[in-house]
């Protein structure tokens, strides 16, 4: 019976995780209809979206478990620069959340930047956003599973929603600025290209740095939603952006499929 239970428990948090995200997913690949890429290879992307999850876990236990350590010397050097040093919980966050963006990235730098198709600005922003999305999925997916074995039905349900509106715009969000950045430097030469994609992933790190940090201080649901709302206004930009990105390859634009 409990085998059973398990197995009913699993196949609900991997549809309740990976469903909303193949939702966003269909949404953010109708941005690059005119060209779309294959769909293969964007869900290798995807998975392997999910995959570096297991990877990025252990980097962040191992980040937490130094964060004495680490905490000491980034107070020895903000102190000979003469500047304010960080909070615990903020430099944790902030290490938090670059394990996650770095894993992200390199995941799409590993799987989709080196393909014959990555051939148009767009596609550094779809790819990032396909991976991020499964990012979230599997995230979700663990998120949902422990709540289910732990709380109840209405609790994962409530949770799941706010997961769903919360952590998904999250990662949409972070990793497309880092696949604007990319975009907007497709051309450019590698030294430059390097400076802005690293500014990218500043950018991202912070944003998913004050998010956390946002929803830490966050109470009740009026709150949270407030938070979610900011990031949601940001979304309205990347679609803006994207589409100025568009409009900008309009006139080289090809397709190698």
């Amino acid at each position: 019976m409990a085998e059973l239970i398990t197995i009913k428990l699993l196949a609900i948090a991997m549809l309740g995780g990976i469903l909303p995200a193949l939702v966003w997913l269909w949404f953010w690949h109708r941005q690059d209809r005119e060209c779309p890429e294959p769909k293969g290879l964007v869900m290798i992307s995807f998975l392997a979206g999910m995959a570096i999850v297991f990877f990025v876990l252990p980097v962040q236990k191992l980040t937490v478990a130094l964060l004495p350590a680490i905490s000491e010397l980034v107070d020895i050097l903000t102190i000979k620069l003469s500047l304010v040093p960080p909070s615990a919980d903020v430099l944790k966050n902030f290490l938090l959340a670059s394990s996650e963006e770095i894993g992200k990235y390199l995941t799409v730098f590993l799987i989709a930047f080196h393909s014959k198709y990555f051939d148009e600005p767009i596609d550094a922003v779809i790819y990032l956003i396909t991976a991020a999305l499964g990012f979230t999925a599997m995230e979700n997916v663990l998120y949902l599973l422990k709540d289910l074995t732990q709380s109840g039905g209405l609790e994962t349900i409530l949770n799941g929603n706010l997961r769903f509106l919360g952590a998904t715009i999250l990662h949409t969000v972070s990793s497309a600025f880092v696949g604007i950045a990319l975009a907007f430097s497709f051309s450019a030469s590698r030294f430059i290209k390097s400076i802005v994609i690293t500014i990218g992933l500043l950018v991202a790190i912070l944003l998913h740095t004050h998010f956390n940090l946002s929803i830490i201080e966050a109470y009740g649901t009026i709150n949270i939603l407030s938070v979610f709302s900011q990031y949601w206004a940001v979304i309205i930009g990347i679609i803006i952006l994207i589409g100025i990105i568009k409009y900008i390859n309009t006139r080289k634009q090809t397709c190698s499929i």
